[in-house]
Protein backbone atom coordinates (compact mmCIF):
# COMPACT_ATOMS: atom_id res chain seq x y z
CA UNK A 1 0.00 0.00 0.00
CA UNK A 2 1.22 3.33 -0.77
CA UNK A 3 1.78 6.31 1.86
CA UNK A 4 -1.30 8.67 1.67
CA UNK A 5 0.00 11.99 1.22
CA UNK A 6 -2.69 14.75 1.55
CA UNK A 7 -5.67 14.51 4.35
CA UNK A 8 -8.09 13.49 1.51
CA UNK A 9 -5.88 10.34 0.88
CA UNK A 10 -5.90 8.99 4.50
CA UNK A 11 -10.01 8.53 3.93
CA UNK A 12 -9.54 5.61 2.12
CA UNK A 13 -7.23 3.77 4.16
CA UNK A 14 -8.61 4.57 7.29
CA UNK A 15 -11.80 3.17 6.42
CA UNK A 16 -10.43 0.03 5.02
CA UNK A 17 -8.86 -0.48 8.28
CA UNK A 18 -11.78 -0.09 10.73
CA UNK A 19 -13.73 -2.23 8.46
CA UNK A 20 -10.33 -5.18 8.64
CA UNK A 21 -10.31 -4.51 12.40
CA UNK A 22 -13.98 -4.55 13.46
CA UNK A 23 -15.77 -6.31 11.06
CA UNK A 24 -13.39 -8.74 8.90
CA UNK A 25 -14.31 -10.79 11.03
CA UNK A 26 -16.34 -9.56 13.68
CA UNK A 27 -15.71 -10.19 16.92
CA UNK A 28 -17.65 -8.48 20.01
CA UNK A 29 -15.30 -9.08 22.52
CA UNK A 30 -13.14 -7.04 20.79
CA UNK A 31 -15.91 -4.54 19.78
CA UNK A 32 -16.83 -4.03 23.70
CA UNK A 33 -13.31 -3.94 25.05
CA UNK A 34 -12.78 -0.71 21.97
CA UNK A 35 -16.25 0.11 23.69
CA UNK A 36 -14.21 0.75 27.04
CA UNK A 37 -11.32 2.28 25.54
CA UNK A 38 -13.76 4.92 23.64
CA UNK A 39 -15.80 5.41 27.31
CA UNK A 40 -12.32 5.59 29.78
CA UNK A 41 -11.39 8.77 26.55
CA UNK A 42 -14.36 10.37 26.12
CA UNK A 43 -14.40 9.86 22.67
CA UNK A 44 -18.09 10.18 21.91
CA UNK A 45 -19.17 12.21 18.74
CA UNK A 46 -19.82 15.64 19.10
CA UNK A 47 -23.13 16.87 18.44
CA UNK A 48 -24.78 18.58 19.93
CA UNK A 49 -24.92 22.11 19.79
CA UNK A 50 -26.22 23.29 22.74
CA UNK A 51 -28.35 25.80 23.52
CA UNK A 52 -29.53 27.73 26.04
CA UNK A 53 -32.22 29.67 27.18
CA UNK A 54 -33.14 31.98 23.79
CA UNK A 55 -36.69 34.54 24.74
CA UNK A 56 -37.82 32.30 27.51
CA UNK A 57 -38.99 34.26 30.35
CA UNK A 58 -40.39 33.38 33.76
CA UNK A 59 -44.30 34.85 34.45
CA UNK A 60 -44.43 37.77 36.63
CA UNK A 61 -47.64 37.92 38.50
CA UNK A 62 -49.23 41.08 38.31
CA UNK A 63 -50.23 43.28 40.70
CA UNK A 64 -47.45 42.07 43.12
CA UNK A 65 -45.23 44.56 44.68
CA UNK A 66 -41.48 45.00 43.97
CA UNK A 67 -41.02 44.54 47.92
CA UNK A 68 -43.20 41.08 47.46
CA UNK A 69 -41.11 40.45 44.06
CA UNK A 70 -37.87 40.59 46.32
CA UNK A 71 -39.23 38.78 49.32
CA UNK A 72 -40.54 35.55 46.82
CA UNK A 73 -36.86 35.75 44.92
CA UNK A 74 -34.91 35.82 48.00
CA UNK A 75 -34.15 32.32 48.89
CA UNK A 76 -35.03 30.67 52.38
CA UNK A 77 -31.11 30.24 53.88
CA UNK A 78 -32.99 28.53 57.00
CA UNK A 79 -34.00 25.50 54.86
CA UNK A 80 -30.74 25.60 52.77
CA UNK A 81 -27.90 25.99 55.60
CA UNK A 82 -28.73 22.38 56.65
CA UNK A 83 -27.70 21.29 53.27
CA UNK A 84 -25.09 23.33 52.78
CA UNK A 85 -22.21 20.65 53.61
CA UNK A 86 -23.71 18.27 51.85
CA UNK A 87 -23.76 20.61 48.89
CA UNK A 88 -20.30 21.38 49.53
CA UNK A 89 -19.35 17.91 49.32
CA UNK A 90 -21.00 17.62 46.28
CA UNK A 91 -19.27 19.83 44.89
CA UNK A 92 -16.22 18.38 45.79
CA UNK A 93 -16.63 15.02 44.78
CA UNK A 94 -17.39 16.25 41.37
CA UNK A 95 -13.85 18.28 40.81
CA UNK A 96 -12.14 14.97 42.15
CA UNK A 97 -14.23 12.88 40.09
CA UNK A 98 -13.52 15.54 37.21
CA UNK A 99 -10.11 14.82 37.72
CA UNK A 100 -9.49 11.37 37.95
CA UNK A 101 -11.65 10.87 34.68
CA UNK A 102 -9.12 13.14 32.73
CA UNK A 103 -6.20 11.44 34.54
CA UNK A 104 -7.61 7.79 32.99
CA UNK A 105 -8.57 9.37 29.72
CA UNK A 106 -5.22 10.58 29.37
CA UNK A 107 -3.72 7.05 29.60
CA UNK A 108 -6.57 5.64 27.95
CA UNK A 109 -5.31 8.05 24.81
CA UNK A 110 -2.21 6.10 25.07
CA UNK A 111 -4.08 2.55 24.72
CA UNK A 112 -6.42 3.50 21.78
CA UNK A 113 -3.19 4.56 19.93
CA UNK A 114 -1.68 1.16 20.44
CA UNK A 115 -5.04 -0.81 19.61
CA UNK A 116 -5.61 0.35 16.24
CA UNK A 117 -1.90 0.92 15.27
CA UNK A 118 -1.16 -2.72 16.23
CA UNK A 119 -4.58 -4.31 15.42
CA UNK A 120 -5.59 -5.79 19.36
CA UNK A 121 -7.20 -4.15 22.37
CA UNK A 122 -5.33 -5.14 25.48
CA UNK A 123 -6.82 -3.68 28.57
CA UNK A 124 -5.24 -5.50 31.31
CA UNK A 125 -1.62 -4.81 32.11
CA UNK A 126 -2.29 -1.51 29.80
CA UNK A 127 -2.41 0.75 32.38
CA UNK A 128 1.03 -0.04 33.59
CA UNK A 129 2.57 0.04 30.41
CA UNK A 130 1.11 3.73 29.75
CA UNK A 131 0.58 5.49 32.72
CA UNK A 132 4.21 7.38 32.73
CA UNK A 133 3.05 8.47 29.04
CA UNK A 134 -0.49 9.79 30.23
CA UNK A 135 1.05 11.49 33.26
CA UNK A 136 3.27 13.58 31.77
CA UNK A 137 0.75 14.46 29.05
CA UNK A 138 -2.50 14.93 32.09
CA UNK A 139 0.28 17.40 33.35
CA UNK A 140 0.34 19.35 29.84
CA UNK A 141 -3.66 19.45 30.24
CA UNK A 142 -3.37 21.18 33.45
CA UNK A 143 -0.50 23.65 33.02
CA UNK A 144 -2.39 24.47 29.57
CA UNK A 145 -5.93 24.98 31.26
CA UNK A 146 -4.28 27.58 33.86
CA UNK A 147 -2.77 28.95 30.94
CA UNK A 148 -5.96 29.24 28.90
CA UNK A 149 -7.77 30.10 31.85
CA UNK A 150 -5.67 33.12 32.77
CA UNK A 151 -5.21 34.14 29.45
CA UNK A 152 -8.92 34.78 28.86
CA UNK A 153 -9.34 36.28 32.26
CA UNK A 154 -7.40 38.61 30.87
CA UNK A 155 -8.68 38.95 27.58
CA UNK A 156 -11.89 39.60 29.07
CA UNK A 157 -11.24 41.60 32.19
CA UNK A 158 -8.51 44.23 30.41
CA UNK A 159 -10.95 45.63 27.98
CA UNK A 160 -13.80 45.96 30.61
CA UNK A 161 -11.38 47.46 33.17
CA UNK A 162 -9.88 49.93 30.54
CA UNK A 163 -13.32 50.82 29.06
CA UNK A 164 -15.03 51.19 32.76
CA UNK A 165 -12.10 53.32 33.81
CA UNK A 166 -12.74 55.49 30.18
CA UNK A 167 -16.29 55.94 31.33
CA UNK A 168 -18.05 54.21 28.68
CA UNK A 169 -20.00 52.39 31.12
CA UNK A 170 -21.25 55.91 33.16
CA UNK A 171 -23.30 57.21 30.11
CA UNK A 172 -23.39 54.27 27.76
CA UNK A 173 -25.82 55.93 25.51
CA UNK A 174 -23.19 58.51 24.57
CA UNK A 175 -20.77 55.84 23.55
CA UNK A 176 -23.24 53.44 21.46
CA UNK A 177 -20.69 53.41 18.91
CA UNK A 178 -17.60 52.64 20.90
CA UNK A 179 -18.96 49.85 22.99
CA UNK A 180 -20.53 48.12 19.47
CA UNK A 181 -17.43 48.23 17.79
CA UNK A 182 -15.07 47.13 20.90
CA UNK A 183 -17.92 44.45 22.01
CA UNK A 184 -17.44 43.24 18.19
CA UNK A 185 -13.79 43.11 18.19
CA UNK A 186 -13.46 41.61 21.36
CA UNK A 187 -16.47 39.04 20.50
CA UNK A 188 -13.49 38.06 17.44
CA UNK A 189 -10.59 38.26 19.06
CA UNK A 190 -11.91 35.41 22.25
CA UNK A 191 -13.16 33.48 18.97
CA UNK A 192 -9.97 33.41 17.41
CA UNK A 193 -8.26 33.10 20.59
CA UNK A 194 -10.29 29.85 21.14
CA UNK A 195 -9.65 28.08 17.76
CA UNK A 196 -5.91 28.37 18.82
CA UNK A 197 -6.59 26.53 21.84
CA UNK A 198 -8.35 24.28 19.94
CA UNK A 199 -5.74 23.85 17.11
CA UNK A 200 -2.96 23.22 19.77
CA UNK A 201 -5.34 20.73 21.44
CA UNK A 202 -5.96 18.81 18.56
CA UNK A 203 -1.91 18.31 17.64
CA UNK A 204 -0.90 17.16 20.87
CA UNK A 205 -3.81 14.40 20.63
CA UNK A 206 -3.69 13.71 17.47
CA UNK A 207 0.56 14.01 16.81
CA UNK A 208 1.97 14.11 20.24
CA UNK A 209 1.16 10.98 21.32
CA UNK A 210 2.64 8.73 18.35
CA UNK A 211 5.62 10.68 18.93
CA UNK A 212 5.46 9.69 23.10
CA UNK A 213 4.15 6.25 22.07
CA UNK A 214 6.97 4.78 19.99
CA UNK A 215 10.19 6.86 21.21
CA UNK A 216 8.81 6.92 25.19
CA UNK A 217 9.77 10.48 25.60
CA UNK A 218 7.53 13.58 27.61
CA UNK A 219 4.96 15.95 25.96
CA UNK A 220 7.41 18.79 25.94
CA UNK A 221 10.26 16.31 23.92
CA UNK A 222 7.28 15.56 21.87
CA UNK A 223 6.27 18.38 21.02
CA UNK A 224 9.96 19.78 19.73
CA UNK A 225 9.95 16.86 17.69
CA UNK A 226 6.55 17.88 15.99
CA UNK A 227 7.53 21.74 15.26
CA UNK A 228 9.71 21.06 12.70
CA UNK A 229 6.97 18.51 11.02
CA UNK A 230 4.76 21.50 11.21
CA UNK A 231 6.73 24.33 10.12
CA UNK A 232 8.25 21.42 7.02
CA UNK A 233 4.40 21.32 6.08
CA UNK A 234 2.05 23.99 7.12
CA UNK A 235 -0.39 23.46 4.07
CA UNK A 236 -1.10 19.99 4.53
CA UNK A 237 -1.67 20.19 8.73
CA UNK A 238 -4.03 23.35 7.68
CA UNK A 239 -6.03 21.52 5.06
CA UNK A 240 -5.71 18.26 7.76
CA UNK A 241 -7.52 20.70 10.47
CA UNK A 242 -10.00 22.01 7.97
CA UNK A 243 -10.44 17.48 6.80
CA UNK A 244 -11.23 16.67 10.53
CA UNK A 245 -13.53 19.49 10.82
CA UNK A 246 -15.56 18.19 7.59
CA UNK A 247 -15.53 14.69 9.57
CA UNK A 248 -16.41 15.62 12.61
CA UNK A 249 -19.34 17.28 11.58
CA UNK A 250 -20.37 14.15 9.39
CA UNK A 251 -20.05 11.80 12.16
CA UNK A 252 -21.90 13.58 14.44
CA UNK A 253 -24.68 13.48 12.42
CA UNK A 254 -24.78 10.19 11.94
CA UNK A 255 -23.83 8.83 15.69
CA UNK A 256 -26.37 11.95 16.79
CA UNK A 257 -29.08 10.11 14.11
CA UNK A 258 -28.04 6.67 16.04
CA UNK A 259 -28.13 8.12 19.53
CA UNK A 260 -31.71 9.54 18.65
CA UNK A 261 -32.63 6.58 17.80
CA UNK A 262 -31.35 4.85 20.92
CA UNK A 263 -32.97 7.19 23.00
CA UNK A 264 -36.26 6.51 21.56
CA UNK A 265 -35.99 3.16 21.90
CA UNK A 266 -34.94 3.08 26.05
CA UNK A 267 -36.88 5.78 26.88
CA UNK A 268 -39.85 3.99 26.74
CA UNK A 269 -39.04 1.11 29.07
CA UNK A 270 -37.12 3.39 31.44
CA UNK A 271 -40.19 5.53 32.08
CA UNK A 272 -42.25 2.32 32.75
CA UNK A 273 -39.77 1.57 35.80
CA UNK A 274 -39.68 5.01 36.93
CA UNK A 275 -43.30 5.38 37.35
CA UNK A 276 -43.55 1.46 39.16
CA UNK A 277 -40.68 2.05 41.41
CA UNK A 278 -42.27 5.67 42.07
CA UNK A 279 -45.67 4.24 43.39
CA UNK A 280 -43.82 0.99 44.77
CA UNK A 281 -42.04 3.27 47.15
CA UNK A 282 -45.20 5.74 47.66
CA UNK A 283 -46.53 2.49 48.96
CA UNK A 284 -43.74 1.85 51.07
CA UNK A 285 -44.37 5.15 52.68
CA UNK A 286 -40.76 6.54 51.58
CA UNK A 287 -40.11 9.95 51.81
CA UNK A 288 -37.11 12.09 50.65
CA UNK A 289 -34.40 12.07 52.80
CA UNK A 290 -30.67 11.59 52.82
CA UNK A 291 -30.47 7.80 52.14
CA UNK A 292 -33.57 7.71 50.14
CA UNK A 293 -31.37 10.70 47.48
CA UNK A 294 -28.44 8.82 47.69
CA UNK A 295 -30.05 5.33 46.48
CA UNK A 296 -31.26 7.62 43.95
CA UNK A 297 -28.62 9.25 43.27
CA UNK A 298 -26.56 5.68 42.80
CA UNK A 299 -29.26 4.37 40.77
CA UNK A 300 -29.23 7.19 38.32
CA UNK A 301 -25.47 7.07 38.14
CA UNK A 302 -25.61 3.30 37.05
CA UNK A 303 -28.01 3.91 34.73
CA UNK A 304 -25.78 6.92 33.42
CA UNK A 305 -22.95 4.62 33.11
CA UNK A 306 -24.66 2.20 31.46
CA UNK A 307 -26.28 4.59 28.96
CA UNK A 308 -22.71 6.24 28.82
CA UNK A 309 -21.64 2.65 27.62
CA UNK A 310 -24.31 1.79 25.19
CA UNK A 311 -23.44 5.00 23.44
CA UNK A 312 -19.04 3.79 23.55
CA UNK A 313 -20.50 0.63 21.52
CA UNK A 314 -22.42 3.29 19.13
CA UNK A 315 -19.64 5.67 18.70
CA UNK A 316 -16.95 2.40 18.75
CA UNK A 317 -16.29 2.48 14.69
CA UNK A 318 -15.82 6.00 14.77
CA UNK A 319 -13.32 6.46 17.11
CA UNK A 320 -11.50 3.69 15.13
CA UNK A 321 -11.97 4.90 12.10
CA UNK A 322 -10.33 8.76 13.64
CA UNK A 323 -7.63 7.01 15.21
CA UNK A 324 -6.86 5.47 11.96
CA UNK A 325 -7.09 8.37 10.29
CA UNK A 326 -4.64 10.32 12.29
CA UNK A 327 -2.29 7.12 11.98
CA UNK A 328 -2.18 7.15 8.15
CA UNK A 329 -1.50 10.96 8.01
CA UNK A 330 1.48 10.55 10.47
CA UNK A 331 2.59 7.60 9.50
CA UNK A 332 3.35 9.36 6.02
CA UNK A 333 5.63 11.65 7.91
CA UNK A 334 6.87 10.23 10.82
CA UNK A 335 8.74 6.73 9.80
CA UNK A 336 8.58 5.09 13.26
CA UNK A 337 4.60 4.69 12.52
CA UNK A 338 4.55 4.67 8.92
CA UNK A 339 6.93 1.36 9.09
CA UNK A 340 4.49 -0.59 10.81
CA UNK A 341 1.66 0.93 8.39
CA UNK A 342 3.22 0.36 5.75
CA UNK A 343 5.71 -2.38 6.17
CA UNK A 344 7.92 -2.85 3.14
CA UNK A 345 7.28 -5.53 0.64
CA UNK A 346 9.59 -8.46 0.94
CA UNK A 347 12.93 -8.35 -1.33
CA UNK A 348 12.54 -10.90 -3.89
CA UNK A 349 15.19 -12.89 -3.89
CA UNK A 350 17.72 -13.24 -7.41
CA UNK A 351 17.36 -16.23 -9.65
CA UNK A 352 19.54 -19.25 -9.08
CA UNK A 353 21.51 -19.39 -12.59
CA UNK A 354 19.93 -21.25 -15.10
CA UNK A 355 22.16 -24.37 -16.06
CA UNK A 356 22.96 -23.98 -19.52
CA UNK A 357 24.08 -26.97 -21.65
CA UNK A 358 27.77 -26.76 -22.57
CA UNK A 359 28.39 -24.83 -25.76
CA UNK A 360 28.97 -27.43 -28.85
CA UNK A 361 32.26 -26.24 -30.04
CA UNK A 362 32.30 -26.55 -34.15
CA UNK A 363 33.89 -29.41 -35.42
CA UNK A 364 37.93 -28.81 -36.40
CA UNK A 365 37.82 -28.47 -40.29
CA UNK A 366 39.66 -31.98 -41.66
CA UNK A 367 42.92 -31.66 -43.59
CA UNK A 368 43.10 -30.73 -47.10
CA UNK A 369 44.66 -33.52 -49.19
Amino acid sequence: MSKPVSAVDCISPALAQTKKQLFAPFQFQRWWRLAVVCTLTGEFAGGGGGGGGGNFHFPIPHGKSGRELMAFSQPDWSKILPWLPWILAGVALLFLFAFIMLYISCVYRFVLFDSVLNDRCELKGSWRRWEPRGRSYFYWHLVLSGIFLVALSLILGVPVLLAWQMGLFHHPGEHVAELILGGVALFFFLIAFIVVGAVIGLFAKDFCIPIMAMEEVGIVAAWRRLLPMLAAEKLAFAFYVLMKIVLAIANAIIVGMATLVLVIVLIIPLGIAGVIMFFVGKAMGLTFSIATICVLAAAGCILFAGFLFLLALLNTPSMVFFQSYVLHFVGARYPAVGTILFPPLPETPPLPPLDLPPTLEPPEPAPAG
